[in-house]
């Protein structure tokens, strides 16, 4: 008996293991991207003006999942907070759903609020394309609407 359960587990790592493994090699996400997006929107006047980003995307498999770290360059000096985004793997456009503490400042008023960002990524060989759409969880805002992602893959 004990010799079946070892052989039944060895056969189930095996197993995990190629799956894992030709998961990660299915999907062209897989790896590490630098990225351009559209990290928040400064609104002045009324007027809204996109704060443009970078950063470093590292997409990988854990079980039948993507998951990738964010972890963003600083904007005007102030460092920015590494996202976690999850997502269903699968072929063609991924949609990965993050969720995060953002600051809306309202004339003077500082406060922290949720930020729910939904990115929607492809890859074809070492580009990156897509959007990111941001929403203010409890808050009645209107979405500026899906803005562009773009990336180039890290080589190395």
């Amino acid at each position: 008996m004990h010799a079946f359960l070892s052989s039944s587990m060895l056969v189930a790592a095996v197993l995990g293991g190629t799956y894992g493994s030709v998961l990660a090699q299915a999907n062209p996400l897989v790896g590490s991207w630098k990225v351009t997006f559209a990290a928040g929107t400064r609104i002045e006047n009324g007027t809204p003006t996109t704060i443009n980003g970078t950063g470093t995307l590292i997409v990988g498999v854990h079980g039948d999942s993507l998951i990738a770290r964010l972890i963003p360059d600083p904007i005007e000096g102030a460092a920015r907070p590494e996202s976690r985004l999850t997502a269903a793997s699968g072929a063609g456009r991924i949609v990965f759903i993050s969720k995060g503490k953002a600051q809306v400042n309202a004339n003077g008023d500082v406060k922290d609020v949720t930020s729910i960002s939904t990115w929607i990524l492809s890859a074809t060989g070492d580009a990156l394309t897509g959007t990111v759409e941001r929403k203010i969880e409890g808050m009645d805002a209107p979405s500026r609407g899906p803005q562009p992602v773009s990336g180039t893959r890290i080589k190395g």
